[in-house]
């Protein structure tokens, strides 16, 4: 499939504008096609982009989060886009051309940072993981299911910083099965949709509160010896059941 992305150039004429919160300059011209084959359609694209928009403004006018826009967008992402096309979605070019031509002010909107500071990285612009799609359609990615009814139902579990630390910033939570093991003990169909261990910040003093931090701490650091890649479901239900030993639950 082909699809666009921009030039250096274009990325840096845009980089000012996002930066001070201006808006982006027309940058067709600075379109390149890359890939090979049938075209990714521009109306899917703007279709995306149409639904997000409309998901950002609910928020801004019933006064939500502005964070609620990652629970609200995710689905939209993951669904809107072909999976199968490995060379798009695993492009960020990609990514940080949707990010900078069709979603700047969303984004700025979803990120208003401390004193209106901008950082980069939810465009793409320095740390391309932390583009702000492309975590989004990573978050559809982990959490999608299409053996149950609602094959999105994990994706929408979780608060902004569970889903920043204890995914996006941890490669193994990449791998389903173990992903899948530890939404289903933090978020087990009983409590419905509340956490079972503790996500609060934690203190590590002698008796100290301690959950889910420390449960990815000890997964982390278990990685180093044991293939996750190799660990079916029942295997990384084990794994989080055992490394959650001695940890707080959430109702204390």
């Amino acid at each position: 499939m082909r699809y666009k992305v921009l030039s250096k150039q274009g990325i840096a004429l845009a980089r000012d504008a996002i930066r001070d919160r201006t808006d982006v300059p027309d940058l067709t011209s600075y379109e390149v096609i890359k890939g090979s084959g049938a075209m990714l359609e521009e109306s899917r694209i703007k279709a995306l982009v149409a639904s997000i928009r409309e998901k950002a403004a609910q928020i801004r006018t019933n006064g939500k989060p502005y964070e609620e826009l990652d629970r609200e967008c995710f689905e939209l992402v993951h669904s809107s886009l072909p999976r199968t096309e490995a060379l798009v979605i695993g492009d960020m070019d990609f990514w940080v051309w949707l990010a900078i031509t069709h979603l700047a002010d969303v984004i700025h909107f979803r990120f208003p940072g401390r004193k209106g500071l901008v950082n980069l990285n939810n465009f793409g612009l320095g740390s391309r993981k932390e583009c702000w799609p492309y975590k989004l359609w990573v978050r559809g990615e982990d959490s999608f299911d299409d053996s149950i009814s609602d094959p999105y139902v994990k994706g929408r579990l979780g608060s902004v910083d569970l889903w920043t630390s204890h995914v996006h910033r941890q490669n193994f939570m990449s791998i389903r099965a173990v992903f899948s093991a530890v939404f289903e003990f933090q978020y087990p169909p009983s409590l419905g949709g509340k956490p079972f261990l503790f996500e609060g910040q934690e203190n590590f003093s002698k008796n100290g509160t301690r959950g889910l931090r420390s449960l990815i701490k000890r997964l982390s650091e278990n990685w180093a010896t044991v293939e996750y890649s190799c660990l079916d479901f029942e295997q990384a239900k084990f794994l989080v059941k055992e490394h959650s030993n001695g940890l707080n639950r959430a109702d204390g």
